[in-house]
């Protein structure tokens, strides 16, 4: 439990500065890599934690 919340704001942190530094000219937020990090990382921890039942 500890693993999937400690990753999952670890890939929020990466997220957020790949979007703070893909500059596009426009808002920095447009990928919102900062929101689909964390999901893809929290799924996958339940799809895993699913599964080894």
């Amino acid at each position: 439990m500890i693993t999937a919340i400690c990753s999952t704001i670890a890939s929020w942190f990466i997220g957020l500065v790949i979007d703070a530094n893909l500059g596009s000219g426009d808002y920095a937020g447009t990928f919102s890599l900062r929101i689909l990090f964390p999901i893809l990382v929290m799924g996958s921890f339940i799809l895993w934690k699913i599964e080894k039942k």
